[in-house]
């Protein structure tokens, strides 16, 4: 870690800091708690030696060494015990950001794509797709025209007059319902027709011409 980062700690670095930190200062603590339990427990062998020596006032210093030390130690518990728990809150704390931030980031993908895959996004595509339909329908339409209109031919009286035949020939009803029956002749098979009359024509002309040249 450089100067710079030492002095101007990032977020992320800086909790991680305060942990090391806290860390460093426990086990700092763990030394001098030991240090105080074994001065506690000479102080006690002393008042002990004090007792058997007949020292009853030296035996009672000791004594109060030994319960000042003892207080030390618990003391040095105690902070340790509230540092811990601060640790165990920032490391869990960090958990929780990251969660907090991981969620947060699946959030707004989830409100990105709930934007786009949306009912009302999905009405409006559908919508608008069923308005570009219609419209290439209607162009489709304009296209193709109406023969009558754009060729300005009237088939009314035509109409009628196939009509009243119909009527005379089907006994004065009209077919209510189309009948397969009858089949539309196709006008394609009449492109065909010439091409074999002309060929007809042609071979006949040949052997004409090939009969007077032999006569």
């Amino acid at each position: 870690m450089g100067l710079k980062d030492k002095l101007f700690p990032k977020k992320g670095q800086s909790k991680d800091f305060t942990i090391t930190k806290a860390k460093t200062h426990i086990k700092k603590l763990a030394m001098i708690n030991k240090n105080y339990s074994k001065r506690a427990e000479i102080s006690r062998k002393n008042a002990k030696i004090a007792l058997q020596r007949g020292e009853k006032d030296r035996a009672k210093n000791y004594l109060i060494q030994y319960k000042n030390y003892q207080t030390k130690v618990d003391r040095a518990n105690n902070i340790r015990t509230k540092i811990e728990r601060q640790i165990e809150a920032l490391e869990e704390g960090q958990i929780v950001s990251q969660t907090g931030s991981v969620m947060e980031g699946m959030r707004d993908e989830l409100e990105y794509i709930a934007t786009k895959a949306s009912p009302t996004k999905a009405a409006e595509i559908a919508e608008d797709s069923e308005l570009y339909v219609t419209q290439i329908e209607e162009a489709a339409d304009i296209l193709a025209g109406d023969p009558e209109i754009d060729l300005a031919i009237d088939v009314g009286d035509e109409l009628e007059q196939l009509e009243t035949e119909m009527l005379l020939e089907q006994g004065g009803s009209m077919p209510k319902v189309p009948s397969d029956d009858l089949q539309y002749i196709p006008d394609y098979a009449l492109d065909d027709e010439p091409q074999v009359e002309s060929k007809e024509k042609l071979q006949e002309e040949i052997e004409k011409l090939r009969k007077e040249l032999e006569g």
